[in-house]
């Protein structure tokens, strides 16, 4: 394959497909594995129709590290790049799904541990359901941006590992199996750094003085 055929600049901001481009696309519905086979052959259009189905779970999982949605894009840009070039190696011993997260969240830390990623606005981190109601009084919303930004400092703080292990339940909604398989790791290892992880950003938090600790309450 041809990295220079390749093409997803535009890729995070296609909403919809014209006819004559739905034509070339592959049969809604149609299997990973079989886009993944014909993708492995030179097809584009089907390593395409991947990047259509696993844009936003790439997006969502690169926006819960960095907490930027511009370098968010970047990252999954850059994901979808080396997922291409690797296609070869991808055997079908996990989910394509899988296959494509895993290849996210060690991009991801491979940039967290390059720098220190800077803290941003908390309302640029929340998603529409997080947001505080309309009704909520200055006090509340107050509130629930300093918990925010809190929450935030304390990720930060959070080794790569251990930060995985918190992004992928608490934001992603993972599985403790789905963990073990993007973490490549086995189930025991996945719940002993979720324990940590949580353990560390209540400590983070009470040191902030956020939270109380339970200890003396």
């Amino acid at each position: 394959m041809m990295d220079a055929a390749l093409d997803l600049a535009p890729w995070h901001e296609i909403t919809s497909v014209d006819a004559r481009e739905a034509e070339r696309l592959p049969p809604p519905g149609t299997a990973d594995a079989l886009l993944v086979e014909r993708a492995q052959s030179g097809d584009l259009t089907a390593f395409e129709e991947l990047v259509r189905r696993y844009r936003n779970d790439v997006f969502s999982l690169s926006y819960h590290y960095v907490r930027s949605r511009e370098e968010a894009w970047d990252i999954s840009q850059e994901v979808f790049f080396k997922a291409y070039r690797a296609l070869g190696q991808f055997r079908g011993d996990s989910g394509f799904k899988t296959w494509l997260l895993r290849i996210t969240a060690n991009h991801c830390k491979d940039q967290f541990k390059k720098r220190r990623l800077d803290t941003i606005r908390f309302d640029e981190t929340l998603h529409e359901d997080d947001m505080p109601a309309a009704s909520s009084g200055p006090d509340e919303s107050a509130e629930a941006k300093e918990l925010g930004a809190a929450i935030s400092t304390a990720l930060e703080s959070l080794s790569a590992k251990h930060r995985t292990a918190f992004i992928l339940r608490e934001f992603e909604g993972m599985s403790y199996e789905e963990m073990a398989q993007v973490m490549g790791c086995s189930l025991g290892t996945v719940m002993s750094r979720l324990h940590h992880a949580r353990r560390k950003l209540q400590q983070s938090l009470v040191r902030m003085g956020v939270v109380e600790d339970m200890k003396n309450g």
